[in-house]
């Protein structure tokens, strides 16, 4: 989305203070948010894989291309997705897509136990004319209540043209968003076997285009229930591998260039940030756990700025309320959304589609949404929430001290324990420039 800098601080106040009447639909879901249930009830026949790189692997491979493509298809279908567009229409517009998601989670679920609990998020608040809106979440309970720790990986659904509240243009929003729909929705399908120590949820957010207000009620929602989001991952304009003639900076080269083998992470704060070390944490785990077994290798690109210029999305109402939270974006983006009278790029207009068919026989066939790179993102996305959510404590007594050039770091394993702790080293740069890994009081770096 793109709004003036006062307009986004106007829509910021007035959405903390509009949203009213948080409601669940599926109660249980509301009862796991707030550690309130017997992890036994959602556990899985099978426990999950315990070596990082194995199960970062088995989740890499589960997720499917074809499935990717089926999910943005079926979007395409529902003509306007805007947060004002018809909600009774079985068909057509944000009714009609939202529950579409709703069924596809639940179908997920049924072929998994019934262990996702999928839910209406609903919230009231005037939005385009209409008072009432849902997010669609599934909770995928953990296996330690106890800790309580949640992890969430959102996208949001609506879509949009040239102006913020047109429901009547086409406005298929492909690559903003429904790409990022289309990766939450996948990633649930295949996390949805396992159980974590951690609870995930999957959330596919609405109202975002005109202020990011289906995040902002969930995040309030979270703050008034005590709900302990540890992370959030928040993925927006994530399959388009297209630069546009226009694109917000830190962006793209230029008009048609190609680039489906780098993503943009986007987080808030200095260097030492908890978003910005949650940016890191994703990179080094996708550099040790998926990349060496990657056949396309991917460029995960740690961005200095929470956003592109002039933009925004949904991480960042929970990173205002003090969650760690970061967005995915794609290296290139076809366009900036300015919608001034010269603008022929695609996004935020009738023209942000699938693909084309070059050929005539009415079958896509020159995509500018590639599913193979989505399905690289969304594998990024999966290992980080499933490492997250694995919730590993500080060992006892960690302790780390610099004296001139030698770094001294004390801890006390457990006895007869061989724990790995890893420390990492970052002098100016956005990225790690050295990991340790101590095992039981040895090093190697």
């Amino acid at each position: 989305m793109k709004l003036p800098v006062s307009f986004i601080f106007l829509l910021c106040t007035l959405c903390l203070s509009a949203q009213t009447n948080f409601l669940q639909t599926n109660p249980l879901a509301h009862q796991v948010l707030i550690g309130n249930y017997d992890a036994a009830t959602y556990a899985p026949p099978a426990p999950f894989p315990a070596n990082p790189t194995v199960l970062g692997s088995y989740i890499a491979d589960r997720i499917r291309p074809d499935s990717l493509k089926s999910y943005l298809l079926q979007l395409t279908r529902f003509k306007n997705r805007n947060t004002g567009s018809d909600t009774l229409s079985a068909s057509n517009g944000i009714g009609a897509a939202r529950r579409w998601a709703h069924q596809k989670l639940e179908s997920f679920s049924a072929a998994n136990q019934n262990r996702l609990l999928v839910s209406f998020f609903q919230f009231d608040q005037s939005i385009c004319n209409i008072g009432q809106h849902r997010n669609i979440i599934g909770v995928l309970p953990g296996a330690n209540p106890a800790q309580n720790g949640v992890v969430l990986l959102e996208a949001h659904i609506d879509s949009r043209c040239e102006s913020v509240c047109d429901t009547s243009c086409i406005a298929e929003g492909m690559e903003d968003n429904a790409s990022g729909t289309a990766l939450v929705l996948e990633l649930a399908r295949v996390m949805a076997s396992f159980q974590f120590p951690n609870t995930i949820v999957f959330m596919i957010t609405i109202g975002e285009e005109q202020g990011l207000y289906g995040a902002y009620a969930f995040v309030n929602y979270a703050l008034q229930y005590g709900i302990p989001l540890r992370a959030v991952l928040n993925n927006d304009v994530i399959g388009g591998i297209v630069c546009g003639q226009t694109s917000s900076p830190p962006s793209c080269p230029g008009l048609n260039d190609i680039d489906s083998t780098s993503v943009r992470l986007f987080s808030a704060g200095n260097f030492n940030s908890t978003s910005k070390q949650l940016a890191r944490f994703i990179k080094l785990q996708y550099q040790e756990n998926l990349r060496p077994s990657a056949n396309v290798p991917m460029n995960v690109r740690i961005m200095a700025p929470e956003d592109r210029t002039g933009r925004g999305g949904d991480h960042i109402p929970f990173r205002e309320k003090g969650f760690p939270a970061m967005r995915f974006t794609s290296a290139n983006e076809h366009g900036d959304a300015s919608i001034t009278p010269n603008y022929t790029d695609r996004q935020h207009s009738t023209r942000d589609i699938l693909g084309l068919d070059t050929n005539g026989d009415l079958l896509l066939d020159s995509f500018f949404v590639d599913v193979n790179y989505l399905q690289r993102n969304a594998s990024i996305n999966g290992n980080a929430a499933a490492m997250i959510a694995q919730a590993v404590p500080p060992p006892p007594g960690f302790t780390a001290a610099r004296n001139g050039s030698v770094l001294q770091v004390q801890f006390t394993p457990p006895a007869g324990s061989q724990e790995t702790i890893r420390i990492a080293l970052r002098s100016t740069s956005n990225d790690w420039d050295t990991v340790y890994t101590v095992i039981g009081g040895a090093s190697a770096m």
